[in-house]
């Protein structure tokens, strides 16, 4: 799968959110089934998620279980989300329900990682944003120690 992230800036903070890269990806990702998880930690056992706002702390307690749900419910959920800094999303379609289509991360407050072989998704997030980097390879643990808040 292809790794890219996304660092467009505002000068106080991203200038893209979860809901812009939901709204990319319409149709698929209304139909998609996502699961919301952390993002792991090299330590064992630990991980992130935080968000600010009604949707951001309803996307915390879903994280904590490795919830599923339809696309348009995380859509409402991103809309109510002031900030997402970490996080993970996985969407799988319905026609290959157990497969990865894509996989969104927010990795520190700092990048959106967008990690899948759906060429189209790829090119309108390089059409659509500014500062596009090819990810070397996704990240699959962060490895520093993150203070827990």
């Amino acid at each position: 799968m292809a790794t890219l992230r996304i660092y467009d800036s505002t000068g106080h903070g991203l200038a893209v959110d979860l809901g812009d890269l939901l709204r990319l990806m319409v149709p698929q990702s209304l139909q998609a089934n996502w699961t919301i998880s952390s993002v792991k930690s090299s330590i064992p056992g630990h991980g992130w998620f935080e968000a600010t706002g009604e949707g951001g702390e309803q996307l915390e307690r879903l994280a904590q279980q490795n919830a599923r749900l339809p696309g348009s419910d995380l859509a409402a959920l991103a809309r109510n989300t002031r900030q997402l800094i970490w996080g993970e999303f996985v969407g799988s379609l319905p026609a290959d329900a157990d497969g990865k289509w894509v996989t969104i991360r927010a990795a520190d407050g700092t990048f959106f990682e967008i990690e899948t072989d759906d060429e189209t998704v790829l090119n309108k997030v390089k059409l659509n944003f500014k500062d596009v980097r090819a990810g070397e390879s996704p990240i699959a643990s962060w490895p520093l120690d993150y203070p827990s808040k």
